[in-house]
């Protein structure tokens, strides 16, 4: 098969796709949008580039290279680590939970108009929120492995696959907070605000170079306590443990499903709306210009009924002067 066969058969899926009204052709569209979006935040993609690795410079430069304990739960018992390079952790969940969190929000707030016209379209609302879903796991995983690639600079993991993975369950707990505050705060101030101090308090009192307390049971709450411990394990210690690794996806289902509720609530579909039982069905049509010039109805729900009438005959109004009124009608009606 030549490339100029598969150019052709993609763009025949394409269109296949842009015409049809499936639940599955509109979860794609509803990805595509939101990965337009999301590569039209520049500011955003700026932060990932430059702000990650001057950020790691900066803890790395900052906080001194000296032995520490920490308490790690996968580990069987304390383990010593370098203070600078524990620090990388905690600055690199800082980091990825702000700028996932900021995209996702950000996104999310802008599309809010657009999504309402989507479910007024006929998009189911769950289609919506699992595109949004799909974007922010899109987002979490290119951010993480970047962030993962320069951490390589600066430290030697033993597991560089179970602390991208560290990263990204971060980047997804707090991309759900994004989705959640998207739908639910009233103002951007508000979001951003909650997003920055959660965060902060999250990430910075797990790290014993900051809070060198022990046994603090109060940190198994905090929304990034298992990609730390994991993310520690695996940079420090040969052990792993999936279990504090999904927790990072268990926060994330607890978030898309405040944001579904959310959602569910701010966007209103207006066309399933029937005025009394005696009314019939508001019904979604998508109306399409055939090569022909011949118009197809298609009814997504609800029954259509297609009427054509004549064009009313021409009557001129009573207030012209006979002269005019008499060369109108013989204008309208010609041989008559």
């Amino acid at each position: 098969m030549t490339v100029g066969e598969l150019v052709e058969r993609a763009r025949r899926w394409q269109a296949g796709i842009a015409d049809s009204t499936t639940w599955h052709a509109a979860l794609l569209k509803a990805i595509a949008f939101e990965v337009a979006q999301h590569a039209r935040n520049r500011l955003a993609l700026s932060l990932v580039v430059f702000f990650i690795p001057c950020w790691l410079a900066i803890v790395r430069t900052v906080i001194p290279s000296r032995p520490i304990e920490y308490q790690s739960r996968i580990a069987p018992a304390p383990i010593t680590v370098d203070a600078s390079e524990l620090a990388l952790i905690s600055g690199a969940l800082n980091a990825l939970t702000l700028i996932i969190g900021f995209m996702l929000f950000a996104s999310v707030r802008r599309a809010r108009e657009f999504d309402q016209r989507l479910v007024l379209a006929g998009f189911p609302r769950p289609v919506l929120l699992l595109a949004k879903l799909a974007g922010l796991v899109l987002v979490a995983t290119v951010v993480s492995g970047y962030a993962s690639i320069v951490m390589g600079f600066y430290c030697d993991p033993y597991s560089g696959g179970m602390l991208f993975l560290s990263l990204l369950s971060a980047g997804l707990t707090y991309g759900g907070l994004g989705v959640a505050l998207g739908v639910a705060v009233p103002t951007e101030l508000a979001g951003m605000f909650v997003i920055i101090m959660v965060s902060l308090v999250d990430v910075m009192v797990q790290n014993p170079v900051i809070n060198p307390g022990k046994d603090q049971a109060v940190l198994r709450f905090l929304p990034t306590y298992g990609p730390m411990q994991s993310g520690v394990a695996a940079t420090f210690t040969d052990s792993a443990s999936f279990g504090y690794l999904m927790l990072g996806p268990l926060w994330l289902l607890v978030f898309a499903a405040f944001g579904l509720g959310a959602f569910h609530l701010r966007t209103k579909d207006h066309s399933r709306h029937t005025g009394g039982p005696g009314e019939p069905e508001a019904a979604v049509v998508t109306v399409r210009l055939r090569a022909d010039g011949t118009l197809e109805v298609e009814s997504r729900r609800g029954p259509v009924m297609v009427c054509t009438e004549q064009p009313a005959p021409l009557r001129m109004p009573e207030w012209l002067p006979l002269s005019e009124k008499s060369l109108g009608s013989a204008s309208a009606a010609p041989g008559g």
